[in-house]
């Protein structure tokens, strides 16, 4: 029993050390680093006018790991929309309100603080808003993602 032990330890350390071979080939280990001075911001039709982006890491339209920033302005209103993709989400500053469900209901908002740390589901409808200040927040999540309206009219790609 003992020999078999020892052999799967080894058979398991070999199996680890060609895993972190193969690791290093892929490409020299390198910082993704942002500083605040790299960011550069752009608009995102998908959004309420005025709401700002910026990619931190990856490529959302694609498969794997990206990380985005969004500026959003005071009094923005999000209508009910979902995203195809699991995703986290971090509050920078400012104190964004959201709710899950198909239906705008102020009563349902809940305040996200800065720290706020949440999990938004895939495929949920949901809505939000920003009140008296701009918010800023961080998303993480597994691409390829998207943002689809509940309503077709409420997309802001959609209207002149």
């Amino acid at each position: 029993m003992r020999i078999f032990k020892t052999i799967a330890g080894l058979m398991a350390t070999l199996a680890m050390s060609v895993f972190c071979v193969v690791l290093a080939e892929d490409g020299p280990l390198e910082y993704n680093r942002v500083t605040s001075s790299d960011i550069k911001w752009g608009p995102i039709p998908s959004m309420p006018k005025g709401t700002q982006t910026t990619l931190l890491h990856g490529n959302p339209g694609k498969p794997g790991l990206y990380t985005v920033r969004l500026k959003v302005p005071a009094n923005s209103k999000m209508p009910v929309h979902s995203h195809p993709d699991e995703r986290v989400r971090v509050i920078i500053s400012g104190t964004y309100y959201s709710a899950l469900g198909d239906k705008v209901d102020a009563s349902k908002l809940l305040s996200f603080p800065p720290g706020t740390f949440s999990h938004v589901p895939p495929k949920v409808w949901q809505f939000a808003e920003t009140r008296d200040e701009e918010v800023i927040f961080e998303i993480t999540g597994i691409g390829p993602t998207g943002i689809d309206y509940l309503n077709p009219e409420d997309d802001p790609r959609k209207q002149k």
